[in-house]
């Protein structure tokens, strides 16, 4: 598996675990633990990436993305819209600042969300959609 692959699988992971909540009216009640499955797309890559599917307690910390310890990302953007999020966040990677976008729709205990990543080694896209199965254990 080249570099590249093992660096989107990495924040693929993180992306999914930490699922872009917010305090406001989209997301008011969705923390608890979700499950999670993300579909990743790799411009250039001989072969599809199978479907990733983890579970995680959210909580009310408002971040869309949490870095690693030897990470350091910032929240540009982050706006609530009715039952709609949209956020950006760059981070700096051993290859060179990374930028995601991001646009996560709730419907009661789903949500839906689109995730576009540049920089470092290169682009991608991601689709996720989770669903919320009750509080944190």
């Amino acid at each position: 598996m080249n570099k590249r692959v093992r660096i989107f699988l990495g924040i693929t992971v993180l992306l999914a675990g930490s699922v872009f909540f917010s305090t406001g009216s989209a997301t008011a009640g969705q923390n608890g633990e979700w499950e999670i499955t993300t579909s990743l797309v790799i411009p250039g890559m001989p072969f599809v990436m199978p479907p990733t599917t983890v579970r995680n307690c959210l909580e009310e910390e408002a971040v869309p993305y949490q870095a690693k310890e030897n990470e350091k990302c910032e929240t540009i953007t982050k706006k609530v819209s009715g039952n709609t999020v949209t956020w950006q966040v760059r981070c700096e990677s051993e290859d060179g600042p990374v930028e995601m976008n991001g646009i996560t729709s709730y419907t009661g205990d789903t949500m839906d969300s689109k995730v576009t990543m540049t920089g470092g080694q290169g682009d991608m896209s991601m689709h996720m959609t989770g669903r919320k199965l009750g509080p944190c254990k």
